[in-house]
């Protein structure tokens, strides 16, 4: 009969053999065949001594992959608002896991852009009929290179263009480049996205070539839109639409952000501003129709949107920046110390 001690000798001396095998193979990069020849066994036995290394916690393999997603940060998010999905880029780390500092790290509208094309791809079936907004983030999705060809597409312009010579903010090139990267056919909103008065856009709107496109866009199954805040840096007053006046009364009236032209509150309240009377674009209802409402922005200035944005249900699914997504889970969690708070009685227990 066997000594105990016997015994643990014999099973430390299986973990260094183990720890052997697999220190030649990952570090010093023999194949499996030559550490067979090695240690005189069969090169599916050292296959076997590899797996079990990694299955006892000898070998921890760990993958630094340049789209590296914060799970904790996306699960936080899903359990706090009304998504379907979220994906979160984890920020940039040096070898030693530190955050790079801002002239070093990567661009992040450009990886934003990949994790949201990448994503998309995987979900847009053929003959799906896909709208697309505008915006810079978005206009990094379409030209990321991750789509590929599928069969039967429609892809819809959701709002009018701008014209001009900066590409991210109109719709058209948008459009034109998410059309050529899954190979299908592009029905463009040949007008203007804001005109000079409402009933400029209601003669619009009875053009046939209009009315189609907007009606197979109440029939999209898959949108890309960004998430737009109420700021200087938002493409309706980069395109000359809006002044700061006009900024400063939008934000007066509650809005935090708007998508495709459609402002809402923090809570998801329609904020009805005159300016939508006059612009040419899909509108909510349309927009709530798609299964799959893909809304990408990045950094702090895009977290009260985006909040807005998901409970308004304009989308459903969020591709957004580790530094975004905390702030957002800020903001939420200040929204319930002020519910709270507000509570009757909630005085007379602080004290």
């Amino acid at each position: 009969m066997r000594e105990r001690g016997a015994r643990d000798n014999d099973a430390r001396e299986d973990w260094l053999q183990l720890a052997d095998v697999a220190r030649q193979y990952y570090l010093e990069d023999l194949t499996q065949e030559q550490i067979a020849r090695g240690i005189g066994v069969s090169r599916s036995h050292v296959s076997r001594m590899l797996k079990e290394a990694r299955e006892c916690g000898i070998v921890e393999i760990r993958i630094h992959h340049p789209l590296r997603r914060a799970p904790d940060l996306e699960q936080k998010l899903l359990d706090a608002l009304p998504l379907s999905a979220t994906l979160v880029l984890a920020t940039a780390e040096d070898s030693q896991g530190a955050p790079l500092e801002p002239d070093a790290s990567r661009d992040v509208a450009q990886q934003l852009g990949a994790l949201a094309a990448r994503y998309l791809n995987e979900r847009i079936t053929d003959h799906a009929i896909v709208g697309v907004g505008w915006g810079s983030t978005v206009y990094h999705v379409v030209t990321s290179g991750y789509f590929r060809r599928k069969q039967g597409i429609s892809v819809v312009q959701l709002m009018g263009s701008v014209g001009g010579a900066t590409p991210d903010i109109d719709g058209g090139q948008v459009a034109s480049r998410l059309g050529r990267a899954l190979d299908g056919k592009i029905y463009y909103l040949q007008a203007p996205m804001v005109v000079t008065d409402a009933g400029v856009r209601t003669g619009l709107l009875r053009d046939q070539h209009i009315r189609k496109t907007l009606e197979l866009a109440r029939r999209a199954s898959v949108l890309l839109v960004s998430v737009g805040a109420v700021t200087q840096a938002s493409g309706i007053f980069r395109a000359g639409y809006l002044t700061e006046t006009d900024l400063e009364y939008i934000q007066g009236q509650g809005a935090v952000g708007d998508i495709c032209g459609v402002y809402f509150r923090q809570d998801g309240s329609p904020c009805s501003l005159e300016l939508e009377e006059r612009t040419i674009a899909a509108g909510g209802d349309a927009m709530r129709r798609a299964g799959l409402r893909a809304g990408v922005g990045w950094g702090a200035a895009k977290a009260l949107p985006s909040i807005g944005a998901i409970r308004a249900e304009l989308i459903n699914t969020l591709v957004t920046d580790e530094e975004c997504a905390r702030e957002m889970l800020n903001i939420i969690a200040g929204e319930i110390v002020d519910a709270a708070g507000s509570m009757p009685g909630a005085a007379l227990a602080a004290s």
